[in-house]
């Protein structure tokens, strides 16, 4: 594995995807879920068989990308604190028996009990800080865990897949594993400049933070089209940053950011596989 060969898929992608974008192509519905769906469960089958793989959903919401997972024969621990979520997630707990673990606490930078939790009256947007979308309902009080000492009191010795969307903490969170001690193969989270705290240099602070504990980044751009503002929550891919140095600049700029070890051309060839295929 080169250097060279790595920096010629990061450039084929991004050409790929500028070219299918141009023309409207399927690529455009290359949203996060879809990325779940392709990308992620691709790589994951073709790598070689292995005992049970484990997910960790933090924020899982209606648990669907946890759920892509369980299909597949994985075990999952899910944190979800929004008690509408809760209700639709039990549905897993009944499908899926002991391979998941459904825990009703929120994410954060500290262990603490009863914080106040910002219930939207969109499910899914529920946050510790009020949305820029939705309306906040209510205020329940929350039980909130890092995900260091949330592992070790669990037993998670191992997370092959880490998800993390929390509405404006994610990377607050991320800070929170000991990815020496656990290493996912792959680091699934949302950034969002619509969020006071985030923006092109702290996302870029991030990237490069995560670099220095081994892993690069895949940067997935979309677009709302002001969807959101009227309560729709179609999006569409407008671009794919693989890592290097640009990140969306765009002040309304959202999306997710795949973290992959940097050694891992595996990653990349899938990435380069799926993109050719929907162009």
């Amino acid at each position: 594995m080169t250097i060279g060969i790595i920096q010629q898929v990061h450039s084929e992608v991004e050409r790929l995807v500028e070219t299918a974008i141009a023309v409207n192509g399927r690529l455009l519905g290359l949203n996060d879920q879809a990325v779940v769906e392709t990308i992620i469960r691709l790589y994951f089958r073709t790598l070689p068989a292995t005992k049970p793989r484990h997910i960790v959903d933090v924020g899982a919401a209606y648990g669907n990308v946890a759920e892509v997972f369980l299909k597949e024969g994985w075990t999952a621990d899910l944190l979800e604190p929004d008690p509408v979520c809760l209700r639709i997630l039990s549905r897993l707990t009944s499908a899926y028996g002991s391979r998941m673990r459904l825990f009703p606490f929120a994410a954060a930078d500290q262990d603490r009990e009863n914080v106040p939790f910002h219930l939207n009256g969109t499910p899914g947007l529920s946050a510790l800080s009020p949305s820029p979308f939705g309306v906040t309902m209510g205020i329940r009080a929350v039980r909130t865990v890092r995900l260091d000492s949330f592992f070790a009191a669990n037993k998670v010795a191992r997370v092959d897949f880490l998800k993390i969307d929390t509405e404006g903490n994610d990377f607050a969170v991320l800070d929170t594993f000991n990815l020496e001690g656990i290493s996912p193969l792959l680091v699934f989270i949302e950034y969002s400049y619509f969020f006071p705290e985030q923006n092109p240099s702290m996302l870029q602070a991030e990237i490069i933070k995560m670099r220095a504990r081994g892993y690069a980044a895949v940067i997935f751009e979309y677009n709302d089209d002001g969807n959101f503002m009227r309560g729709n929550w179609k999006h569409r891919l407008v671009a794919i940053h693989v890592d290097g140095p640009r990140v969306p600049v765009r002040s309304n700029a959202f999306g997710n950011v795949l973290f992959y070890r940097a050694d891992d051309l595996h990653l990349l060839r899938n990435l380069l596989g799926i993109v050719r295929s929907l162009t």
